[in-house]
């Protein structure tokens, strides 16, 4: 979203979700099988221009589109050459649940991020970030 775009640093792997959990409501009502992945490389493929009084990122939400300055190669919006590698992890809801509790809701949402985090440590050395930890909010 949005607040995921601005917080974009190169080095630094994060999930923005914060407290929404209508993908785990629907996930919990049907019974599905929830499919995670994390991209290694593409935080730094761009370099967000940061705005230290949070304008841009104001003005964005206001509009309910990003409004971002980027820079890649040459200081242009060319994205650097890196190497992308895809890290990817599936959970299988067991049963479905016609009205899941917040409660179950958050369960489940720290069961299939959580998935997704012990994925992001197990593959992070093969993908040749080895010093990277990512970050869900």
């Amino acid at each position: 979203g949005i607040l995921g775009a601005f917080r974009c640093q190169p080095g630094v792997d994060e999930l923005v979700i914060g407290k929404r959990r209508g993908l785990m409501r629907i996930c919990a009502e049907e019974g599905a099988t929830v499919f995670t992945g994390w991209f290694f490389g593409t935080t730094d493929m761009l370099t967000v221009v940061q705005d230290p009084f949070g304008i841009m990122e104001t003005v964005s939400r206001k509009l309910q589109a990003g409004m971002l300055l980027c820079y890649g190669r040459w200081y242009l919006p060319i994205p650097r050459r890196i190497a992308v590698t895809l890290s990817y992890d599936f959970y299988q809801i067991k049963e479905k649940n016609a009205s899941p509790t917040q409660e179950e809701l958050n369960k489940l949402h720290d069961e299939v991020y959580g998935g997704l985090k012990r994925v992001h440590e197990k593959h992070k050395i093969y993908a040749g970030y080895p010093d990277r930890t990512l970050i869900v909010t």
